[in-house]
């Protein structure tokens, strides 16, 4: 989920130093015939090294056997687990500061790139300077490509029209080598739920071609919910038929209460801990991401309407405004602000470092594969002073 506020314009400012590259993809050419498929054909790339030279006429001497040696001992086994993929959605087309001050605790950046258009092309704009930096500290990079930013029509298009989706399909393949990018993260929200099965056969067709043909990671944003729905926003999004097409996913586990909604937590713990519990029912703990929110909502419980969503440095500057007043709602384990000023009576619940850090242990303890926060520069800046991959 992408809060509304949160997202500037689509044409990112271009850096002097490093232009970027301006993507609008019509459809590549069809692949050749003599392309690798996933039927196995492949090309013989290097057949000279296949032709084994011939034996010589007489064997040499064979060598003398040196002594035995007594086997060496086996490594102690690891007390720990590898450490948690700690993922960071980024806007724009620079590292965001605070990735460029931590590079060693992020290990993927999904830029918000590229979009996917009713005909089936892919727009949007490359920057290469930002994946050289990331390739530099061995982040991975996989950009999200959303739904023709996030038009039901758009997507309903591309599902439901063989021809538009491989279209779609070889626009997305290009992307992916052409730039170089470690795989890709498909984040389609807003479709119709009538969309859901054809959602998880487009899925199906990604994986087939940008995993297996091409060998880059596929990963999904995926609506978070504690049971099945078939109606909502993560009504489209069957867990079990989409599973087995997508090697990780970043579950939105976030916009609990959301900007149209009534006040409340973005993500209270007990219902994080729900989402958790019912996505594993179908999906394996090894393949998700658990969705963290830098970001916070404003609320004018007096007017009503629309929340504003908010940064974490917004709401410190707002506290200094108005007056102290931060408080830990114990239900939810996430803070709270209430304050008057000449507008009426606001709320605003958000996230800082002491929710975060509950967030990621609780990942952590129900094996989760790491966390995906959206996104890098709203956050408390005393996230990055935590054990940002716990152990269980």
């Amino acid at each position: 989920m992408v809060p509304l506020l949160l997202v500037p314009s689509a044409e990112a400012s271009t850096p002097s130093d490093r232009p970027a590259t301006a993507v609008s993809m019509p459809s590549p050419p069809p692949l050749p015939s003599s392309s690798p498929s996933s039927s196995g054909e492949f090309a013989l790339l290097a057949p000279g090294l296949l032709d084994a030279p011939a034996p010589a006429d007489t064997a040499p001497e064979p060598a003398a056997l040196p002594a035995p040696q007594p086997a060496p001992a086996p490594p102690p086994a690891s007390s720990t687990k590898p450490h948690m993929i700690r993922w960071v959605y980024t806007l724009g087309n620079q590292v965001p500061d605070q990735v460029l001050q931590h590079p060693e605790d992020v290990d993927v950046i999904s830029p918000a790139w590229f979009h996917l258009n009713a005909a089936g092309d892919v727009y949007g704009s490359d920057v290469p300077s930002v994946t050289q930096w990331a390739h530099q500290h061995g982040i991975k990079v996989m950009p999200i490509v959303d739904n023709d930013q996030f038009d039901p029509d758009s997507a309903h298009a591309i599902l439901s029209d063989g021809s538009t989706q491989t279209r779609a399909l070889n626009g997305l393949q290009w992307m992916v080598n052409n730039f170089g990018y470690d795989g890709l993260n498909i984040d389609w929200e807003n479709m119709y739920n009538s969309d859901r099965d054809l959602f998880s056969g487009f899925m199906s067709n990604v994986y087939a071609r940008i995993h297996r043909e091409v060998g880059k990671t596929v990963t999904i944003a995926l609506g978070s919910k504690t049971k099945e729905d078939y109606l909502g926003f993560a009504g489209p999004f069957d867990y079990a038929k989409l599973a087995p097409s997508f090697d990780l996913a970043v579950i939105m586990t976030y916009d609990q209460h959301y900007a149209g909604g009534d006040p409340g937590p973005v993500a209270s713990i007990q219902w994080v801990t729900d989402v958790i519990n019912y996505a594993t029912q179908s999906i394996p703990a090894s393949k998700l991401l658990l969705g963290l929110p830098f970001y916070g909502y404003n609320w004018n419980v007096s007017l009503g309407g629309w929340a504003q969503a908010m940064g974490y440095g917004d709401i410190v500057k707002t506290v200094f405004a108005n007056g102290p007043g931060i408080q830990m709602d114990p239900a939810s384990q996430t803070p709270v602000y209430t304050y008057t000023n000449a507008s009426g009576t606001h709320q605003i619940w958000f996230e800082n470092s002491t929710s975060l850090q509950a967030k990621i242990a609780l990942a952590a303890k129900h094996g989760l594969a790491g966390w995906g926060a959206w996104r890098a520069g709203l956050e408390d800046q005393n996230f990055w002073t935590l054990n940002l991959s716990p152990s269980a």
